[in-house]
């Protein structure tokens, strides 16, 4: 029993001083310049998409070489029998007694590729780096929106978390104060007992709170590729200024978009793959060379013969026909693509910039010194409350709507950021 009532205080010690349970942790405070740059150092996501393009550079090497040529050794006699010599021809050794009465065939043949094959095989793999570096920079976009959005989160979560500590430190004077004069008798039993619950109510929602702030501190410390033992505070500016959100035309985000985004150029990309493609596999249609080199010795009526030779496939029945239409229709494959992808660019970036103009309306309706404005009538509500002016009714709806509003507003500019980085997202660009 005793067991579980230090438990229970143990636990309550914890939500109360949440920072206090962490004061043996390695606390990381960072900005968000400071979030990005560890991002861009130690994210292991971009690292094996850097990978991906040296790969592809590696193709592109690979693409360059010429064809080995290619040595046989052939119809080599180890031995002769006497038999075999009986006939009285001989021959003679090839170096001292090396090669007496030995027959063999050696040829040296060497592929010709034909129709610039080599060429268009190393433009084709050097359209596929180019495709590699644009993943990588979608991959980028795409990280970077990620970890901004969880910086976000995070700040909103331990502002939200402040609010609540702030509260309960409010609650725990005014619980001392009324405890203070219950024990005098001036104070009803079941008023001291609703300020108790509100307590227990307000230690609920600042455990789900820390909980919301553990989960984004998972998900930025991920990105960032630093120990799960650090203990993250987003150190976000209290007061972001969003003026320049005014003078946006969603023409020139339209035009933005389909500059910059690196999927809008991926599609241009394959569209031209694709006709890199074409032109090689049109080129495989006409049939490659082999040179060869041939030297006999003993095996015909000259002792050492040397013979030049060349083969070709003749085209009769395979011309690439299949592959060459199949390249083909991948151009208008990727033609129509690349359309597709233009009209989605645009439909995303309207809808986003439609999207920023709401919440942007939204934080306009706060008032500038609506915050402190808030704070100051809690504090002296709380002064009338101790002083019995009001209710304890009235008090209690001020302190949930106090809460409530905090949320709000925090909400509300989180909301906003979150849209300015999405459109900076869709267009790929950063917009301050």
């Amino acid at each position: 029993m005793k067991a579980h009532i230090a438990s229970v205080i143990l636990f309550f010690i914890t939500i109360i001083f949440p920072k206090a349970s962490y004061a043996a942790e390695d606390t990381l405070r960072v900005s968000q310049k400071q979030a990005e740059a560890l991002f861009l150092n130690n994210n292991l996501d971009l690292v094996a998409q850097k990978l991906s393009i040296q790969q592809a550079e590696a193709q592109i090497i690979q693409a360059k070489l010429w064809p080995n040529p290619e040595f046989s050794l052939d119809e080599v006699n180890l031995w002769a029998t006497q038999n075999q010599l009986s006939s009285g021809e001989t021959i003679p050794p090839l170096i001292g007694n090396f090669g007496k009465n030995r027959e063999f065939t050696a040829e040296l043949s060497q592929l010709i590729e034909t129709g610039g094959k080599r060429r268009k095989r190393i433009a084709l793999e050097t359209v596929s780096r180019d495709i590699s570096i644009e993943y990588f920079s979608e991959l980028l976009r795409e990280l970077r929106t990620q970890l901004r959005k969880n910086f976000y989160e995070l700040s909103f979560q331990q502002s939200y978390l402040s609010v609540l500590n702030g509260q309960l430190s409010a609650l725990d004077q005014l619980l001392a104060s009324f405890e203070r004069q219950y024990a005098q008798g001036n104070l009803g039993k079941q008023e001291l007992f609703r300020l108790k619950a509100l307590r227990l109510e307000l230690n609920q929602q600042m455990l789900e709170s820390q909980r919301e702030v553990h989960a984004a501190q998972k998900d930025l410390g991920i990105l960032l590729n630093i120990p799960a033992s650090k203990y993250l505070v987003a150190g976000a500016d209290p007061n972001p200024t969003f003026d320049s959100l005014n003078k946006l035309s969603l023409e020139q985000l339209i035009t933005t978009a389909l500059s910059n985004r690196p999927d809008g150029k991926i599609s241009i990309l394959e569209q031209k793959w694709s006709e890199k493609k074409y032109d090689y596999e049109y080129a495989r249609r006409k049939p490659d060379l082999t040179l060869g080199l041939n030297y006999d010795r003993g095996g015909n009526f000259l002792l050492n013969f040397f013979g030049f030779g060349l083969k070709v496939d003749v085209p009769v029945f395979n011309r690439n026909q299949g592959a060459i239409l199949d390249s083909k229709i991948g151009i208008d494959k990727a033609r129509i693509a690349a359309g597709q992808k233009n009209k989605i660019i645009e439909a995303e970036v309207t809808g986003t910039f439609r999207d920023l103009q709401k919440s942007l309306q939204a934080f306009r309706s706060l008032e500038s010194s609506y915050d402190a404005d808030l704070d100051q009538v809690f504090r002296t509500y709380t002064q009338y409350f101790l002083k019995r002016q009001i209710n304890m009714v009235e008090y209690l709806d001020f302190f949930d709507a106090y809460i409530a509003n905090k949320r709000t507003i925090l909400v509300t500019r989180k909301q906003l950021l979150d849209k300015r980085e999405e459109l900076s997202f869709m267009t790929a660009s950063d917009i301050d």
